[in-house]
């Protein structure tokens, strides 16, 4: 490849659960490959300083499971206020050529930054997809207030639309929200999906267990759904399987459950609980993407996942996973015995991931596509 003339770009990152990895990836790979012609100046919009975390987390006690203390709003205002004065205190120091933000919420105050330098910006989900999921609405009465609740936001990430160079959804659904319920025009729009560097993604083969292995890999193990795979475990499968759960949280063990904390990604644990599982579940109910459902796909491990965020896009609807439309533990259970007794198929749908992984999370060609979006952009001048 042709060395590229550098150019400086903005990178601002929503340093927040499955985005703490996003934007980082696609900045060590510029990093590493400077041929790209990518010089990348990345900061971190969250967590707040704690005065601005203080006002952002301000609350009525009983009113936020409603949304009735516009905690959604408030805190996407601060910090997308914060962003915007982390970028004019970079601005001052470098002479920037396009600006890369994921997501819109840490985006809201850069609009007037689009008619300057070209802005892009990523997003797992559009505000209209959250307001009809439990991120924004967590019950039926927050729903009918969310037109109320979000209205301080709404028309500013409508705006921001609008006015960006260009959008980078991490999925299918994602963009396809934004053609159906924004009226984007298709040509710009760009999916850029979290990516991974299959290299360090390799299945070692090992000699079989004298029980199979069931692996759950999540560092809020309630909202990552393991408590319903817990019980489904001790209701349908203690006799015939072992549970493997890594997670942050306190869980408490019980026969054939061993919890791992104080795992993390990439180390030398992470790495045997990827090749010792025969099975990996995702029982997640609330989801905007599912990040660890690549890296399952990457390992060539056989999945069993909930509809949640993007996992029937990810999983082919079926073709590269076991989808279930029901959470209960019975259905989780379901699931989990297709998938250790019919061996073959299971090991074709794990194929066929890693297939899907190479052609359309791999980070060296996403990252190619990225810079070749952001020098047709940014055309600095000598």
């Amino acid at each position: 490849m042709t060395p590229q003339r550098p150019i400086s770009v903005a990178f601002v990152n929503e340093n927040t659960l499955g985005h703490v990895s996003y934007l980082p990836r696609f900045v060590d790979e510029l990093r590493r490959r400077p041929e790209l012609g990518i010089r990348p100046l990345p900061f971190d919009v969250t967590p707040l300083p704690p005065e601005l975390a203080r006002r952002a987390d301000l609350t009525i006690r009983g009113l936020r499971r409603f949304g009735l203390d516009f905690h959604v709003a408030r805190w996407r205002k601060i910090v997308s206020a914060h962003a915007a004065e982390q970028l004019d205190a970079l601005r001052r120091d470098h002479r920037l050529h396009a600006v890369v933000v994921n997501t819109q919420s840490v985006a809201l105050n850069l609009a007037a930054v689009a008619t300057k330098l070209p802005l892009f910006v990523c997003l797992d989900a559009t505000f209209e997809q959250l307001q009809r999921s439990r991120w924004f609405a967590p019950n039926t009465l927050a729903r009918w207030l969310t037109p109320f609740t979000l209205a301080p936001i709404l028309p500013l990430e409508r705006d921001l639309f609008a006015t960006c160079a260009k959008l980078l959804p991490w999925s299918a659904p994602v963009r396809d929200s934004l053609v159906a319920e924004y009226r984007i025009a298709p040509e710009r729009i760009a999916i850029l999906p979290p990516s991974l560097d299959l290299s360090r993604f390799r299945r070692v083969p090992r000699p079989p267990h004298a029980r199979p292995q069931v692996l759950f890999l999540g560092g809020d193990f309630v909202r990552k759904g393991g408590p319903v795979l817990l019980e489904a475990y001790r209701r349908h499968l203690s006799h015939h399987c072992d549970l493997h759960i890594v997670t942050q949280s306190a869980v408490e063990p019980c026969p054939g459950v061993q919890i791992h904390r104080h795992i993390s990604a990439g180390s030398p644990a992470w790495l045997e609980r990827w090749n010792q599982a025969d099975v990996f579940v995702f029982p997640s109910g609330l989801e905007t993407f599912g990040i660890v459902l690549l890296e399952a796909l990457a390992f060539e491990v056989p999945v069993v996942a909930s509809t949640a965020g993007a996992a029937c896009d990810i999983l082919e609807n079926g073709r590269t996973g076991v989808l279930l439309r029901d959470l209960s533990p019975s259905a989780i259970a379901e699931g989990i015995r297709q998938t250790l007794d019919q061996p073959e198929a299971a090991r074709e749908r794990a194929r066929l991931g890693r297939e899907r992984v190479e052609r359309d999370f791999e980070l060296g060609r996403n990252t190619e596509r990225l810079a070749e979006m952001l020098r047709m952009a940014a055309s600095p001048t000598p």
